[in-house]
């Protein structure tokens, strides 16, 4: 009886510990594939639709307008995805975007640049910026985060890191069944700029707490409590 009621307490104590450790939640890191970043630039005036920067080390925006009569405005932005598929099932506590700026600069009398959250609708995700054709959605140039104003000294100086508070997207992301959650980065006029891409090493990533671990997680977690099973069984035999 002494013996049952002894590995019973070392299971018991087994799953406590987990469900502590799981209480607490678990933090993951998940960063922009390579093929998962990229430019995407159109005019005001003229057709001629095109990705750039397909594999370079930065993803970049900007917008330049052209007097004239008519004129016309040609625009870029920078568009990148993070995955977001192993945290489907479980409870999102937090979710912090972590980008690097290469600088930004504007020639007018003021300038700024900002990241969004793009919603891609029913649109099917594989991680690959071209081939999931998200140019034309990324026209809209979703703001919410304000990382260049001309105004502030030092603004998004290059090699500097910034971070967001991206919960609420990443969230949304999850409901709707998605893969990924995408983000745009656009300027205002006259300016330009643009991030460290993933080909860089120094792209952008995703910094998350959640109530799912990491695989490597699992197995540290088996491993206490084969220790915790063992020590007990030790202790009976004696």
């Amino acid at each position: 009886m002494k013996r049952i009621l002894r590995r019973f307490a070392a299971t018991l104590i087994a799953i406590t510990c987990f469900n502590l450790v799981q209480a607490q939640g678990y933090t993951s890191t998940f960063y922009t594939p390579a093929a998962g970043d990229a430019q995407y630039s159109w005019n005001s005036r003229y057709a001629g639709d095109t990705y750039t920067g397909v594999g370079a080390n930065t993803v970049g925006a900007g917008s330049t307008f052209y007097s004239g009569t008519p004129s016309d405005t040609q625009y870029t932005v920078g568009i990148f995805m993070l995955p977001i598929s192993a945290l489907a099932g479980g409870e999102l506590y937090s979710a912090t975007l972590t980008v690097r700026s290469n600088g930004f600069s504007t020639w007018y009398y003021y300038g700024s640049a900002s990241i969004g959250w793009l919603d891609t609708g029913s649109m099917i995700l594989t991680g690959d910026v071209v081939a999931d054709g998200l140019g034309p959605a990324a026209k809209s140039q979703p703001g919410g985060f304000q990382i260049y104003n001309s105004d502030i000294g030092g603004s998004a100086a290059a090699g500097n890191y910034y971070n967001y508070d991206v919960a609420t997207y990443v969230q949304a992301d999850l409901n709707a069944g998605r893969s990924f959650s995408t983000f745009v980065l656009s300027t205002s006029r006259d300016t330009s700029g643009s991030l460290y891409s993933a080909e860089s090493g120094s792209g952008p990533m995703l910094v998350v707490l959640s109530s799912i671990p990491e695989p490597t997680t699992y197995a540290a977690l088996a491993g206490v409590f084969a220790l915790v099973l063992a020590f007990w069984r030790r202790r009976s035999s004696h």
